[in-house]
């Protein structure tokens, strides 16, 4: 049996580039693009506290990393992947809240990505909530600040976005098999976009 694989890329305006092309998006980086986001990867997800500080403040001000805004989002989306280390969720979730923060990133349709990440976060059952002496509770406060800090700055970017939020934490609310910590993560997204 064999598998033959053919790789093809939209270009920004629709168009299939020939396989084997490198995509235009990753094209039009430039070495010191690439070098800052390791660097600040590398910063905010290692254990030298004080250069992460200064990583995540960059992040917030710097107006020159637009063409970094996917790699920032991708890496966000991982919480998913760590969902055992708390740790770790908290620093993405700084990541995430740097970018919402940075006023010269356009965050557009990456904004359903950010959301879906600090749901995540906020309401699923974590493997790290499995230990009692983990304090799970303390990231998905800091999980429902988020939501609402993005929904109120960037919310009108995204249509449908409002009724997105509230469908997710009513379902998860009304869901009696949901655990504890699930309804407690919608308890406080809801308080946290507000009585309205």
């Amino acid at each position: 049996t064999t598998l033959v694989v053919h790789v093809s890329y939209l270009d920004g305006k629709g168009n299939l580039e020939p396989q084997g092309a490198v995509p235009s998006a990753v094209s039009t980086l430039t070495d010191d693009l690439l070098k800052y986001y390791q660097h600040v990867t590398r910063a905010v997800l290692g254990d030298d506290p004080q250069l992460m500080k200064v990583a995540l403040q960059d992040l917030q001000t710097n107006s020159k990393i637009a063409a970094l805004l996917p790699y920032f989002v991708y890496v966000v989306s991982g919480v998913k992947s760590v969902s055992h280390d708390l740790e770790q969720m908290n620093r993405l979730l700084h990541i995430a809240r740097s970018l919402i923060q940075n006023p010269f990133l356009g965050l557009g349709s990456y904004v359903r990505s950010l959301i879906g990440s600090v749901l995540y976060c906020a309401l699923e059952p974590l493997a790290a909530s499995i230990n009692p002496l983990n304090d799970h509770w303390t990231l998905r406060d800091y999980a429902a600040m988020l939501l609402s800090r993005v929904f109120w700055t960037h919310g009108d970017l995204v249509s449908g976005l409002y009724h997105q939020i509230l469908l997710s934490l009513q379902k998860v609310l009304a869901d009696p098999v949901r655990p504890l910590c699930s309804h407690y993560g919608a308890v406080v997204g809801l308080h946290a976009l507000g009585w309205k």
